[in-house]
């Protein structure tokens, strides 16, 4: 098991590192640029890679007792992922759903979890299915699925036309029957806005 240098560390060794590439780019660090890499390090470690190394099932907590077996969504969550191929921030929305078994999470704590498996870097794909799947394994859901909407300046920028493009994924975890009722569910929920 390899351990994450201390938080203030880690800023240090991202400040001297986003100095060096800003150099190696030819940009002089003065006016402007003399805080910018102590400002892009904070930025990083205080946001931007929040989610790296979460508990997520800390993050969900014990939940309370299920009312009822009836579907649990949450819509319209504010995300942004970080690309590991091009470190370029992507943002969107999440939305997710899952079918209580003994518990539920509260509200927060589901968006915590989105928030946790999206402030990383990481596929758009993975966050998806992961989302999904801490829902099962750490909520003992029958079935969840996550879904993403976002847009990757890495493809944007570019494609030049392709300015307005979106990447829409869908992860899923759980009983097959239960996820293609969620993922009927959200697609309802979703064409209704």
């Amino acid at each position: 098991m390899t351990t994450r240098p201390r938080p203030a560390l880690r800023r240090a060794q991202a400040r001297r590192a986003v100095a060096d590439l800003l150099a190696a780019l030819g940009c002089r660090l003065r006016g402007e640029l003399a805080g910018t890499p102590a400002r892009v390090a904070a930025l990083w470690t205080e946001h931007l890679l929040a989610g790296e190394g979460a508990d997520l099932g800390a993050l969900l907590g014990r939940g309370s007792g299920a009312p009822s077996a009836a579907p649990v969504t949450l819509l319209d969550v504010g995300v942004h992922l970080v690309c590991p191929h091009h470190l370029t921030v992507a943002f969107g929305t999440a939305h997710v759903g899952y079918l209580p078994r003994r518990r539920v999470a509260g509200f927060g704590a589901l968006a915590r979890l989105i928030h946790a498996c999206t402030a990383r870097l990481v596929l758009q794909e993975d966050a998806s299915t992961a989302i999904a799947r801490a829902l099962c394994d750490h909520l003992d859901a029958e079935a969840a699925v996550a879904v993403i909407d976002a847009t990757h300046p890495c493809h944007n920028v570019p494609h030049g036309r392709s300015h307005r493009a979106h990447a829409v994924t869908w992860g899923q975890a759980g009983s097959r029957r239960g996820a293609a009722e969620l993922r009927r569910l959200l697609r309802a929920a979703l064409c209704r806005r």
